[in-house]
C-alpha cells in the first residue's frame, strides 16, 4: 500500500506503482505532465502517501478522467446544486465559457491563490463580469470542501466589482406619460409594479391567493419563466394596499385565473411580453427608453430618496437584504446634481431680485 517508484527505461520516464483496495495502479503523470525526474516521482509518492493517511486518496484523480479535475467536477457540480434557475444559468455560463477553458483538467485540490489571480487577469470580461465568474469558482470550491472532496479551500483575493454603472430611472411624471401610452388592457400590471417597485418576476407571479382587501403578499417569483414558490431572497414580504392600487384592482375583472395579471389568453405575462409593450409605449410617448426593471423598481427607489425618505425605510420598501443596494440609488450624474442645485437656488435668486428692486424704490 505504501507504493514504489519505478523507472521505465524504454520511455525514459518514471512512474508510481501502488496497490489500493486489491488493485494495482500505475501513475505516469503528475499535474498532467510526464514524470521525467526521480525527484518529481518522489514528491508525487509522498503526496499520495499523505492522502492515504488523511483518507482522501482517490486513484482516479491521477488519470485523464479524474473526477476532481475542474472539467469533470464542475459538470457534476452543476447537476447536483440546488439554486434558482437564473443562478444556475449564470453558473453554467461561467463554467462553460471561462472555468473549464482556463483550468481544463487541473485537479481541484491543486488550485492555489496564484492560480486564482492568474485566472482573474485572464477572464476577458469587465470587472463586474470577472467578479461573477470568480465568485462562481469560489462557490464551487466551498461546496467541494463541505462535501469533503477537498481538504481545504484556497484563499481567494479580494476582488472589486468595479465602478457600477449609474442607475437610470424615470420620474413619477415620466412614468405617468409612458403609462398613458400603454393599452388599457395591459396597464394594471405596470401601474401596480411602479407603485411598489416590485421585481418583474415577482410582479408576474402575483396570484389571487396573495391579495386580500388590505394587503398584497409577495411570496412567489418567476425565474427563467419557471414559477418558484419563493422570492429571490427566499423571504415573504407583505405590503398594505394603497388607495391607488385598491382602485386599480377594483377596476379589474376577477376571473377564474390563478394569476392576477394575465394576457388575453389567460396566461401570465412573460418578460418578453412586458418588454415589448414597454418599448412601444416609450416610443409613442417620446420618453427616453430605460430598461423596464429600472423604470419600475429602480425608479421608485430614486424617487423616494429624492423626496427625502430615509435609506432604511426605502430599503424595507424594496426588500433589499443588502443596504449597499439601496445606497446605489443615491448616486446621481453630475448633470442631475447640477440641476438640483440650480432648482434649489432658483427661488432665492428671484427673492433677491425682488429685494434689489424694492431697495431702489425705497432709497429714492
Amino acid at each position: 500500500m505504501g507504493g514504489s517508484i519505478i523507472h521505465h527505461a524504454p520511455a525514459g520516464r518514471w512512474y508510481i506503482q501502488i496497490y489500493w483496495e486489491g488493485k494495482r495502479y500505475k501513475i505516469w503523470k503528475y499535474n498532467g505532465d510526464p514524470i521525467w525526474h526521480k525527484k518529481t516521482a518522489e514528491k508525487l509518492l509522498s503526496k499520495i502517501r499523505a492522502e492515504i493517511d488523511e483518507g482522501t486518496f482517490q486513484p482516479r484523480s491521477y488519470f485523464p478522467d479524474n473526477p476532481l479535475s475542474l472539467s469533470e467536477y464542475s459538470k457534476q457540480w452543476l447537476q447536483v446544486i440546488d439554486v434558482k434557475p437564473n443562478t444556475l444559468k449564470d453558473y453554467s455560463y461561467s463554467v462553460r465559457r471561462f472555468i473549464i477553458p482556463f483550468f481544463a483538467t487541473k485537479d481541484l485540490r491543486n488550485i492555489r491563490y496564484n492560480d486564482i489571480m492568474e485566472f482573474h487577469k485572464w477572464i476577458p470580461r469587465c470587472e463586474k463580469g470577472k467578479y461573477n465568474v470568480v465568485s462562481c469558482l469560489r462557490t464551487m470550491m466551498r461546496w467541494a470542501w463541505r462535501n469533503e472532496d477537498i481538504p481545504r479551500v484556497p484563499p481567494f483575493p479580494k476582488i472589486s466589482k468595479g465602478e457600477l454603472p449609474e442607475i437610470e430611472y424615470l420620474t413619477l411624471e415620466q412614468q405617468e406619460i409612458v403609462l398613458s401610452n400603454i393599452p388599457e388592457r395591459h396597464r394594471p400590471i405596470f401601474m401596480v409594479g411602479m407603485e411598489y417597485g416590485f421585481r418583474i418576476g415577482e410582479l408576474r407571479a402575483i396570484q389571487w391567493d396573495c391579495v386580500t382587501d388590505d394587503e398584497v403578499i409577495i411570496r412567489r417569483a418567476f425565474a427563467e419563466n419557471q414559477l418558484m414558490e419563493s422570492t429571490k431572497t427566499n423571504k415573504k414580504r407583505v405590503y398594505g394596499l394603497t388607495p391607488y392600487v385598491k382602485q386599480i384592482l377594483k377596476s379589474m375583472t376577477m376571473t377564474a385565473n390563478t394569476f392576477v395579471f394575465t394576457r388575453e389568453d389567460g396566461k401570465p405575462y412573460t418578460d418578453k411580453n412586458l418588454n415589448e409593450v414597454w418599448s412601444k409605449a416609450c416610443a409613442s410617448a417620446g420618453i427616453r427608453k430605460v430598461k423596464l426593471y429600472n423604470a419600475v423598481r429602480h425608479s421608485l427607489g430614486c424617487q423616494l430618496l429624492d423626496r427625502g425618505f430615509e435609506f432604511d425605510k426605502v430599503q424595507k420598501v424594496l426588500g433589499h437584504t443588502n443596504p449597499e443596494m439601496t445606497k446605489r440609488y443615491a448616486k446621481r450624474s453630475n448633470e442631475s446634481i447640477t440641476q438640483m442645485l440650480i432648482d434649489r437656488r432658483a427661488n432665492i435668486v428671484d427673492f433677491r431680485g425682488h429685494l434689489e428692486v424694492k431697495n431702489k424704490i425705497t432709497s429714492r
